[in-house]
Protein backbone atom coordinates (compact mmCIF):
# COMPACT_ATOMS: atom_id res chain seq x y z
CA UNK A 1 0.00 0.00 0.00
CA UNK A 2 1.37 3.45 -0.89
CA UNK A 3 1.27 6.61 1.25
CA UNK A 4 -1.87 8.69 1.45
CA UNK A 5 -1.91 10.54 -1.88
CA UNK A 6 -4.26 13.14 -0.39
CA UNK A 7 -1.51 14.39 1.90
CA UNK A 8 1.24 14.40 -0.69
CA UNK A 9 1.45 15.62 -4.26
CA UNK A 10 0.31 13.15 -6.86
CA UNK A 11 3.33 11.84 -8.77
CA UNK A 12 4.52 8.64 -10.28
CA UNK A 13 7.42 8.67 -7.83
CA UNK A 14 8.62 5.35 -6.52
CA UNK A 15 8.19 4.75 -2.80
CA UNK A 16 10.31 2.27 -0.86
CA UNK A 17 9.51 0.31 2.28
CA UNK A 18 11.83 0.26 5.27
CA UNK A 19 12.90 -3.26 4.34
CA UNK A 20 13.83 -2.20 0.81
CA UNK A 21 15.86 0.76 2.08
CA UNK A 22 17.60 -1.44 4.65
CA UNK A 23 18.56 -3.92 1.93
CA UNK A 24 19.62 -1.16 -0.47
CA UNK A 25 22.05 0.37 2.06
CA UNK A 26 23.03 -2.86 3.84
CA UNK A 27 21.67 -1.60 7.15
CA UNK A 28 19.39 -3.00 9.80
CA UNK A 29 15.88 -1.59 10.10
CA UNK A 30 16.79 -0.58 13.68
CA UNK A 31 19.42 1.77 12.25
CA UNK A 32 16.85 3.42 10.00
CA UNK A 33 14.47 3.84 12.94
CA UNK A 34 17.36 5.36 14.92
CA UNK A 35 18.03 7.86 12.13
CA UNK A 36 14.34 8.77 12.17
CA UNK A 37 14.37 9.15 15.97
CA UNK A 38 17.37 11.51 15.72
CA UNK A 39 15.70 13.62 13.06
CA UNK A 40 17.98 12.98 10.10
CA UNK A 41 15.62 10.73 8.15
CA UNK A 42 11.95 11.56 7.65
CA UNK A 43 9.90 8.75 6.10
CA UNK A 44 6.34 9.26 4.96
CA UNK A 45 3.64 7.46 6.93
CA UNK A 46 1.04 5.58 4.88
CA UNK A 47 -2.59 5.12 5.85
CA UNK A 48 -1.60 1.73 7.22
CA UNK A 49 1.00 3.36 9.48
CA UNK A 50 3.91 1.88 7.54
CA UNK A 51 7.01 3.92 6.73
CA UNK A 52 7.65 4.82 3.09
CA UNK A 53 10.72 6.49 1.63
CA UNK A 54 10.77 8.75 -1.43
CA UNK A 55 13.51 10.36 -3.57
CA UNK A 56 14.18 12.92 -0.82
CA UNK A 57 14.79 10.03 1.57
CA UNK A 58 17.19 8.46 -0.93
CA UNK A 59 19.14 11.72 -1.16
CA UNK A 60 19.29 11.95 2.62
CA UNK A 61 20.41 8.34 2.91
CA UNK A 62 23.20 8.94 0.40
CA UNK A 63 24.42 11.94 2.41
CA UNK A 64 24.07 10.07 5.71
CA UNK A 65 25.95 7.04 4.38
CA UNK A 66 28.82 9.10 3.00
CA UNK A 67 29.19 11.18 6.16
CA UNK A 68 28.87 8.25 8.55
CA UNK A 69 31.54 6.37 6.57
CA UNK A 70 33.82 9.35 7.17
CA UNK A 71 33.06 9.33 10.88
CA UNK A 72 30.69 12.30 11.09
CA UNK A 73 28.38 12.25 14.08
CA UNK A 74 24.61 12.05 13.85
CA UNK A 75 24.22 15.49 15.55
CA UNK A 76 26.56 17.05 12.95
CA UNK A 77 24.51 15.52 10.13
CA UNK A 78 21.28 16.74 11.73
CA UNK A 79 22.71 20.27 11.98
CA UNK A 80 23.47 20.19 8.27
CA UNK A 81 19.99 19.03 7.29
CA UNK A 82 18.40 21.66 9.53
CA UNK A 83 20.47 24.46 7.97
CA UNK A 84 20.86 23.30 4.39
CA UNK A 85 22.21 26.13 2.20
CA UNK A 86 24.91 26.60 -0.42
CA UNK A 87 27.17 28.06 2.26
CA UNK A 88 26.66 25.23 4.75
CA UNK A 89 27.09 22.67 1.97
CA UNK A 90 30.45 24.21 1.06
CA UNK A 91 31.47 24.19 4.71
CA UNK A 92 30.53 20.55 4.98
CA UNK A 93 32.44 19.65 1.82
CA UNK A 94 35.58 21.31 3.21
CA UNK A 95 35.13 19.31 6.39
CA UNK A 96 34.85 16.15 4.31
CA UNK A 97 38.03 17.01 2.41
CA UNK A 98 39.89 17.43 5.70
CA UNK A 99 38.70 14.07 7.00
CA UNK A 100 39.52 12.39 3.68
CA UNK A 101 43.05 13.85 3.78
CA UNK A 102 43.54 12.42 7.28
CA UNK A 103 42.29 9.01 6.16
CA UNK A 104 44.56 9.04 3.10
CA UNK A 105 47.48 9.73 5.41
CA UNK A 106 46.42 6.91 7.75
CA UNK A 107 46.02 4.44 4.88
CA UNK A 108 49.34 5.52 3.34
CA UNK A 109 51.10 4.88 6.65
CA UNK A 110 49.31 1.56 6.99
CA UNK A 111 50.36 0.61 3.46
CA UNK A 112 53.99 1.39 4.30
CA UNK A 113 53.83 -0.75 7.44
CA UNK A 114 52.30 -3.70 5.61
CA UNK A 115 54.88 -3.40 2.84
CA UNK A 116 57.60 -3.36 5.49
CA UNK A 117 56.13 -6.49 7.07
CA UNK A 118 56.20 -8.28 3.71
CA UNK A 119 59.84 -7.26 3.18
CA UNK A 120 60.75 -8.38 6.69
CA UNK A 121 59.28 -11.86 6.18
CA UNK A 122 61.08 -12.21 2.85
CA UNK A 123 64.36 -11.13 4.45
CA UNK A 124 63.82 -13.59 7.29
CA UNK A 125 63.26 -16.46 4.88
CA UNK A 126 66.58 -15.61 3.19
CA UNK A 127 68.60 -15.64 6.43
CA UNK A 128 71.27 -18.30 6.81
CA UNK A 129 70.41 -20.41 9.84
CA UNK A 130 73.00 -21.64 12.34
CA UNK A 131 76.01 -19.78 10.93
CA UNK A 132 77.79 -17.00 12.83
CA UNK A 133 78.17 -13.94 10.64
CA UNK A 134 79.63 -10.47 11.03
CA UNK A 135 77.38 -7.43 10.51
CA UNK A 136 78.13 -3.74 10.23
CA UNK A 137 75.19 -1.96 11.82
CA UNK A 138 74.39 1.74 12.08
CA UNK A 139 73.57 3.22 15.52
CA UNK A 140 69.95 2.51 16.42
CA UNK A 141 67.39 4.35 18.51
CA UNK A 142 64.95 2.39 20.63
CA UNK A 143 62.35 2.51 23.35
CA UNK A 144 63.01 0.24 26.31
CA UNK A 145 61.21 -1.26 29.26
CA UNK A 146 63.54 -2.70 31.86
CA UNK A 147 61.93 -5.72 33.50
CA UNK A 148 63.12 -9.26 34.08
CA UNK A 149 61.25 -11.91 32.12
CA UNK A 150 61.76 -15.28 30.48
CA UNK A 151 58.77 -16.02 28.19
CA UNK A 152 57.50 -14.73 24.85
CA UNK A 153 54.16 -13.97 26.51
CA UNK A 154 55.89 -11.63 28.95
CA UNK A 155 57.63 -9.93 26.03
CA UNK A 156 54.31 -9.39 24.24
CA UNK A 157 52.95 -7.61 27.32
CA UNK A 158 56.03 -5.39 27.53
CA UNK A 159 55.81 -4.55 23.83
CA UNK A 160 52.17 -3.53 24.25
CA UNK A 161 53.23 -1.27 27.11
CA UNK A 162 55.88 0.30 24.87
CA UNK A 163 53.31 0.92 22.15
CA UNK A 164 50.86 2.48 24.60
CA UNK A 165 53.44 4.62 26.39
CA UNK A 166 54.77 6.07 23.15
CA UNK A 167 51.43 6.24 21.30
CA UNK A 168 52.85 4.19 18.45
CA UNK A 169 50.56 2.60 15.88
CA UNK A 170 52.87 -0.23 14.89
CA UNK A 171 52.02 -3.78 13.95
CA UNK A 172 53.71 -6.54 15.89
CA UNK A 173 53.36 -8.90 12.93
CA UNK A 174 56.41 -9.41 10.76
CA UNK A 175 58.42 -6.68 12.43
CA UNK A 176 62.06 -7.28 13.39
CA UNK A 177 62.11 -4.03 15.37
CA UNK A 178 61.55 -5.88 18.63
CA UNK A 179 64.22 -7.56 20.72
CA UNK A 180 64.83 -9.02 24.15
CA UNK A 181 68.01 -7.95 25.93
CA UNK A 182 69.63 -10.94 27.58
CA UNK A 183 70.54 -10.89 31.24
CA UNK A 184 74.23 -11.42 31.97
CA UNK A 185 73.35 -13.16 35.23
CA UNK A 186 72.84 -16.79 34.24
CA UNK A 187 71.01 -17.59 37.48
CA UNK A 188 68.51 -14.81 36.99
CA UNK A 189 65.73 -14.29 34.43
CA UNK A 190 66.65 -14.94 30.80
CA UNK A 191 66.00 -11.33 29.75
CA UNK A 192 66.45 -8.03 31.55
CA UNK A 193 64.55 -5.69 29.21
CA UNK A 194 62.53 -5.42 26.02
CA UNK A 195 63.39 -2.90 23.31
CA UNK A 196 61.55 -1.62 20.27
CA UNK A 197 63.75 -0.07 17.60
CA UNK A 198 62.33 3.25 16.47
CA UNK A 199 63.92 6.42 15.13
CA UNK A 200 62.09 8.40 17.83
CA UNK A 201 63.38 6.17 20.63
CA UNK A 202 64.91 7.61 23.79
CA UNK A 203 67.88 5.24 24.16
CA UNK A 204 70.88 4.73 21.87
CA UNK A 205 72.16 1.34 20.78
CA UNK A 206 75.72 1.68 19.47
CA UNK A 207 76.56 0.95 15.86
CA UNK A 208 79.60 -0.98 14.73
CA UNK A 209 80.53 -4.59 14.17
CA UNK A 210 78.13 -7.21 15.51
CA UNK A 211 78.31 -10.98 15.57
CA UNK A 212 75.03 -12.64 14.78
CA UNK A 213 73.52 -16.11 14.55
CA UNK A 214 70.00 -16.97 13.38
CA UNK A 215 68.03 -20.00 14.55
CA UNK A 216 64.72 -21.79 14.08
CA UNK A 217 62.26 -22.70 16.81
CA UNK A 218 61.34 -21.34 20.21
CA UNK A 219 63.55 -19.12 22.34
CA UNK A 220 67.07 -20.59 22.44
CA UNK A 221 68.99 -17.45 23.34
CA UNK A 222 71.53 -18.83 25.80
CA UNK A 223 72.68 -21.69 23.57
CA UNK A 224 72.98 -19.35 20.59
CA UNK A 225 74.94 -16.87 22.71
CA UNK A 226 77.31 -19.71 23.66
CA UNK A 227 77.81 -20.46 19.95
CA UNK A 228 78.81 -16.84 19.39
CA UNK A 229 81.13 -16.91 22.42
CA UNK A 230 82.89 -20.00 21.08
CA UNK A 231 83.27 -18.40 17.66
CA UNK A 232 84.62 -15.19 19.22
CA UNK A 233 87.17 -17.12 21.30
CA UNK A 234 88.37 -19.03 18.25
CA UNK A 235 88.75 -15.88 16.14
CA UNK A 236 90.27 -13.60 18.84
CA UNK A 237 87.19 -11.40 19.04
CA UNK A 238 86.19 -9.41 22.12
CA UNK A 239 82.44 -9.34 22.74
CA UNK A 240 80.69 -6.28 24.12
CA UNK A 241 77.47 -7.55 25.77
CA UNK A 242 74.58 -7.40 26.22
CA UNK A 243 73.31 -9.97 23.76
CA UNK A 244 70.02 -9.16 22.04
CA UNK A 245 67.54 -11.70 20.70
CA UNK A 246 65.58 -10.22 17.76
CA UNK A 247 62.30 -11.69 16.54
CA UNK A 248 61.91 -12.17 12.80
CA UNK A 249 59.16 -14.78 12.54
CA UNK A 250 57.24 -15.88 15.63
CA UNK A 251 53.78 -16.91 16.80
CA UNK A 252 52.27 -13.75 15.31
CA UNK A 253 53.20 -14.98 11.83
CA UNK A 254 53.09 -18.76 12.09
CA UNK A 255 51.52 -21.28 14.43
CA UNK A 256 54.31 -23.74 13.60
CA UNK A 257 57.34 -23.31 15.93
CA UNK A 258 59.51 -24.93 13.27
CA UNK A 259 58.98 -21.81 11.14
CA UNK A 260 60.02 -19.36 13.87
CA UNK A 261 63.20 -17.41 13.14
CA UNK A 262 65.13 -15.38 15.71
CA UNK A 263 68.54 -13.73 15.66
CA UNK A 264 71.00 -13.26 18.51
CA UNK A 265 73.28 -10.23 18.12
CA UNK A 266 76.15 -8.85 20.19
CA UNK A 267 78.62 -6.05 19.52
CA UNK A 268 82.19 -7.19 18.90
CA UNK A 269 85.76 -5.94 18.47
CA UNK A 270 88.78 -7.78 17.07
CA UNK A 271 91.70 -8.10 19.47
CA UNK A 272 94.70 -6.01 18.56
CA UNK A 273 97.87 -7.91 17.71
CA UNK A 274 100.72 -7.20 20.16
Amino acid sequence: MEPDKGKYRMTKERYYTIGEIAKMYHLGVDTLRYYEEKGILEPIRGQNGYRYYDSQSIWRMNVITNLRNLGFSVPRIRDYFQNHTVETTQELLYEELGVIAEKINEWTNLQKMVQEQVRTIRQAQALEIGKVRSLELEPRKAFEIRKDYSTDEDMDLLMMQLLEQNHRKLYMIGNNRMASVMSENGDHALFESAVMFDEEGDIDIPGGTYLSVCYHGVTDSRRQADIIRAYASEHRIVLKPPFMDLMWIDVHISADPAEYISEVQVRAEWKQEK
